[in-house]
């Protein structure tokens, strides 16, 4: 009970930093760092796939609520959804390329994005300024990617350590 008031917390105040302060950002390119995808996608390595749904949805359906929303009800808790859960899919099956994972939600999250805008009648949903802009946001996600991974880490408890084998593991041969 206690983490999941953290994670609401924490997910609260990471939604007030992305639109008081990220998105005011004059960023070369256009784009800006989206906090709260990287902390889906990081949450859902580290928890997994139902997790990682769950989490993605909940920060999702808070962002089409927070104001300014000038678009669909609903279109951001389906996009963090599934990014949500194909990450912590592929954390439960290759735990061993979380980079690759991350890189690759980072880089399909905006034509998802688009993509759902465009199906329900958006009419910002432009794929000539999302190819204009895709570039800098996914520059500026993978170079917040490091931080934000440890923040989560430290927030989840849960790191990764390789354990050593314990001495006599290993059958012994025995010579006949």
């Amino acid at each position: 009970m206690i983490r999941a008031m953290a994670a609401v917390l924490l997910v609260g105040f990471i939604m007030i930093v992305q639109v008081s302060v990220v998105n005011r950002l004059p960023l070369p390119g256009g784009g800006a760092p989206d906090l709260l995808l990287l902390g889906v996608v990081l949450l859902a390595l580290a928890r997994g796939a139902v997790a990682g749904a769950v989490t993605g949805f909940a920060t999702g359906l808070t962002t089409d609520l927070l104001p300014p929303s000038a678009h669909v009800m609903g279109q951001y808790a389906l996009v963090f959804c599934v990014v949500g859960f194909m990450a912590g899919r592929a954390s439960e099956r290759a735990p061993d390329y979380s980079a690759v994972t991350v890189i690759v939600a980072v880089m399909v999250a905006p034509f998802l994005a688009a993509g759902v805008g465009g199906l329900l009648g958006d009419p910002r949903a432009d794929w000539g300024t999302l190819l204009n802009l895709w570039p800098s946001l996914v520059l500026y996600n993978l170079a917040l990617a490091a931080l934000v991974f440890w923040g989560v880490s430290r927030f989840t408890g849960e790191r990764r350590r390789r354990e050593a084998v314990p001495t006599g593991a290993y059958p012994v041969r025995r010579r006949v």
